[in-house]
């Protein structure tokens, strides 16, 4: 049974280890703190509260007035294909639209796909690339927009 709920200071660490298992150039568990923690941001959680109340995904996002920018998307690799990462943005986007955001960024690997295909299904387009956004490997950004929240 997967559940959602905000980021308190105790998940840092688990939240650290979801992050390891799905990036080859991982935050650190004080950057996710200092990050989740800033009143401008929001980090919600995937919970398996089948198993011992596991942190199994997370999605972080900068509140900016009338716009989002979704900092990170995880689901940890053994918990992929279960329709977590889309429920999790769906919970986000409702409540990033309940504190007045009307509009939602990120960023995705070009090469990834199953990523793009799941910010494409949520409304999210493709407005450009940064080239080189990304290392090890280097690698182009997708640029991708909702603006219809």
């Amino acid at each position: 049974m997967i559940e959602f709920r905000q980021m308190v200071p105790a998940d840092a660490d688990a939240v650290a280890v979801v992050e390891e298992k799905c990036f080859s150039t991982p935050w650190s568990r004080d950057s996710f703190w200092r990050d989740a923690s800033n009143t401008d941001a929001y980090y919600l959680l995937a919970i398996d509260e089948e198993a011992d109340n596991r942190i199994v995904g997370y999605v972080g996002c900068w509140i900016l007035s009338h716009e989002g920018s979704i900092t990170n998307v995880a689901v940890d690799p053994a918990y992929r294909r279960q329709g977590i990462g889309r429920r999790m943005l769906l919970r986000l986007i409702d409540i990033v639209k309940e504190k007045g955001v009307t509009a939602l960024t990120l960023e995705a690997r070009a090469s990834n796909m199953p990523a793009i295909k799941l910010y494409e299904g949520l409304g999210f387009r493709s407005v450009g690339q940064r080239p080189k956004y990304y290392t090890n490997p280097v690698e182009a950004a997708e640029i991708m927009w909702n603006t219809r929240l």
